[in-house]
């Protein structure tokens, strides 16, 4: 209930948070990229298992002014999870991962034998 009509509920908790996120297919390979602003390459990690991709990383609380007075403070901090299901399998030693201005980008080229197969109804 409280998290719904007071989002900042749990994030001043310095609770978990969600950064947005992208997962689509091109050119025979899955894109995954990530909206990270401000986190510190240093403190993601990504893991492949199985046909699980997951994204952890956490955020260290701002620094606020103590002698400000504060009307709106929307940043967000603390730690976060995201796993998704991979569609078909990949080349694991060929897994490329960057991170430039805030966004984290996975390229995971898909191996031939996954690819879809359309079945006729007779």
């Amino acid at each position: 209930f409280f998290d719904r009509l007071w989002p900042e509920w749990r994030r001043d908790l310095g609770e978990e948070w969600t950064p947005a996120v992208n997962f689509f297919e091109k050119d025979g390979k899955y894109h995954v990229t990530a909206d990270l602003p401000g986190i510190d390459k240093e403190d993601l990690s990504i893991t492949l298992e199985g046909d699980f991709l997951t994204i952890r990383g956490k955020k260290e609380s701002s620094k606020e002014e103590k002698d400000a007075d504060y009307y709106m403070k929307e940043t967000r901090y603390g730690s976060f999870s995201r796993s998704f299901k991979l569609p078909g399998e990949v080349h694991v030693d060929n897994v490329d991962a960057s991170y430039k201005d805030g966004v984290l980008t996975v390229v995971l080229p898909k191996k031939e034998d996954s690819k879809t197969k359309k079945i006729e109804v007779h």
